[in-house]
């Protein structure tokens, strides 16, 4: 490891996080005038000469399954043969692994210059309009990296909704993908199906293609609306009737395979491009046996709900199972964990300890979820952790070999805990989020 260059890694990643302290309007704080967000990502991307300008984009937004989608389009397309570029956010291990290009995370030496290269454009934006966000930032690094390395595709997910994300500053996409509709960030968004289905559209474009999973009625006459609206050219991919789990499995594949049938890649590229899909950290990651710990980055209900018919698969009726959890801020523990919880015999309550972003108390979310499971009233079955590494080891202390320890409600959570079983410095050397 070259201790230096780690360093200067930290530093980098260190002065992007500390733009929070600067940005005048937050995204995630909510804005009196969103449009004022997607201005001064467009105006970002300007000053850095429009690196987005002749990338063919796919851009996928959904309340949840579009990390997978990203992830199924991105690796059948490197199948076929093109050299794809992905933006992934948020991060679970290291900050690298939001850029990353055919499975390779950027290099901490090109991360490093690509800091230094865009603190002149960040000084400009800050000067001339306001700071940008943390967000925008990566995004624009993100472009400047694939334009250099000429790309023939990139891929990119939304931050937080679509309309006024900074990812939908880029001026032309290939395609647009709505994976599905569900209540979350709703202090953003909107309290409805309706609004956040609003906010999702946003990202089709005039005259462009754009698929979708969305089954909810009103959800998808908001999407077909803005599409008659644009002249955009809408494909809905139906799942057939499975189980909740086979569907959701089966529904996230079959819009990677739409969209790859549209851009003529031959089925034998798709099924080799789902069939050997490198796994996202995070993502029902079984980090460790005897007991199993499994780290899973769900954070809203319909991901968490989708989560539980996991759980139910891996757990049998002898075995224990040790919930460790947290939230960010505007979070409902109940609304959450409402099923996950009936599956649970032990809580440790805790939080994320990122410091650039506002978290849940975890003494709230033990207090909710005691009243909507009444056997966890005991202080010993629901305890309150401010640190999480102390809620792991408890956890792993109390449980027996057979049990099963799930890390889940929040990425940063999962950050926080994945580094005692996956070494931070191996995945930045060998450029993967899954070192040898």
């Amino acid at each position: 490891m070259n201790f230096q260059l780690y360093k200067q890694y930290h530093e980098a990643e260190q002065y992007l996080q500390s733009l929070g302290n600067m940005s005048t309007v937050d995204f995630f704080k909510g804005s009196a005038n969103p449009d004022l967000l997607l201005k001064r990502s467009k105006y970002l991307l300007n000053l850095a000469g429009n690196p987005d300008k002749g990338l063919k984009i796919i851009h996928v937004a959904g309340t949840s399954g579009k990390g997978s989608v990203v992830n199924y389009i991105y690796n059948i397309l490197q199948k076929a043969g093109f050299k794809v570029g992905a933006h992934f956010s948020p991060y679970v291990s290291v900050a690298t692994e939001k850029i990353q290009i055919n499975n390779k995370l950027i290099s901490m030496k090109e991360f490093v210059d690509l800091v230094e290269e865009v603190k002149p454009i960040i000084q400009k934006c800050h000067e001339t309009f306001d700071t940008p966000s943390y967000f925008e930032v990566w995004h624009m690094m993100a472009f400047l990296y694939f334009k250099k390395k000429k790309c023939n595709y990139v891929v990119q997910e939304t931050g937080c909704g679509g309309r006024y994300d900074g990812s939908n500053a880029v001026r032309k996409t290939l395609v647009s993908v709505i994976t599905n509709i569900g209540l979350d960030h709703t202090h953003i968004l909107g309290n409805s199906i309706k609004k956040i289905a609003f906010e999702k559209a946003g990202i089709i474009r005039k005259h462009g293609k754009v698929f979708t999973a969305v089954k909810k009625p009103v959800a998808l006459k908001i999407i077909q609306d803005e599409c008659d609206k644009l002249g955009a050219d809408l494909t809905i991919v139906e799942s057939g009737k499975k189980t909740r789990k086979q569907e959701i499995n089966k529904t996230n594949q079959l819009v990677a395979i739409a969209v790859a049938q549209h851009l003529h890649i031959p089925d034998k590229k798709i099924k080799l491009g789902l069939t050997e899909t490198n796994p996202i950290p995070a993502r029902f990651e079984i980090v460790k046996k005897n007991p199993t710990v499994i780290i899973d980055g769900a954070h809203n209900p319909d991901k968490i709900a989708y989560l539980t018919q996991k759980i139910k698969k891996s757990i049998k009726q002898k075995n224990k199972l040790h919930l460790i959890c947290g939230l960010t801020q505007h979070k409902k523990p109940k609304d959450c964990f409402k099923e996950l919880i009936k599956l649970t015999d032990y809580v440790y309550a805790t939080r994320p300890t990122l410091g650039f972003r506002k978290v849940l108390d975890p003494v709230v979310i033990a207090r909710d979820l005691k009243a909507i499971a009444p056997g966890l009233k005991t202080g010993v079955r629901c305890r309150v952790f401010l640190d999480p590494q102390k809620a792991l080891e408890e956890a792993l202390k109390k449980a027996g070999k057979d049990d099963l320890i799930l890390i889940t409600g929040s990425f940063f959570l999962c950050s926080d805990l994945r580094k005692n079983w996956i070494s931070e410095e191996k995945q930045l050397e060998q450029r993967t989020n899954f070192p040898k």
